[in-house]
């Protein structure tokens, strides 16, 4: 599991409630289907704690996590860059699509064209890509499908 995406994710959970580690990799396991091991959760708890994006404090034995209002301006940030990369990736898919009228097909039914640039981006965005680099890389690919035409 990615780590960038695995520490947005574990954001995401704080940001909903109060949690403790335990209640982060269940979590995370139902909604990836897979359970990261606690040798990758509790390292990214501590880091983010050392960021000033969360804050820990014991209760009944165990430690449960909130988000702090620096964590909350991260996670926003992630979601509103997430929205305007996917934006860009939807206009250059239906840009491909009005140039290449045998391509709808393809492109309409298999997403798998799309979704590897969906997937890379967010990658990217998760482990501190500068959002600034990637938005020239896909401005340049704007440009070169737009020669196409």
């Amino acid at each position: 599991m990615l780590q960038g995406l695995l520490k947005m994710w574990m954001l995401k959970i704080i940001s909903e409630k109060e949690v403790s580690g335990y209640e982060i990799i269940k979590k995370v396991g139902e909604l990836t289907g897979k359970k990261p091991s606690t040798g990758s959760v509790y390292p990214l708890l501590k880091s983010m704690q050392n960021e000033g994006w969360i804050i820990g404090k014991k209760l009944d034995h165990k430690t449960v996590y909130q988000i702090t209002d620096s964590g909350k301006k991260v996670l926003e940030t992630h979601e509103n860059l997430k929205d305007d990369y996917v934006k860009k990736i939807s206009r250059s898919y239906y840009l491909a699509q009005d140039t290449f009228t045998d391509l709808h097909l393809v492109l309409s039914h298999d997403r798998d064209l799309i979704n590897p640039l969906v997937t890379e981006v967010s990658k990217l965005l998760a482990n501190g890509i500068q959002p600034q680099k990637i938005e020239g890389i896909l401005g340049k690919a704007m440009i070169e499908l737009e020669k196409l035409e």
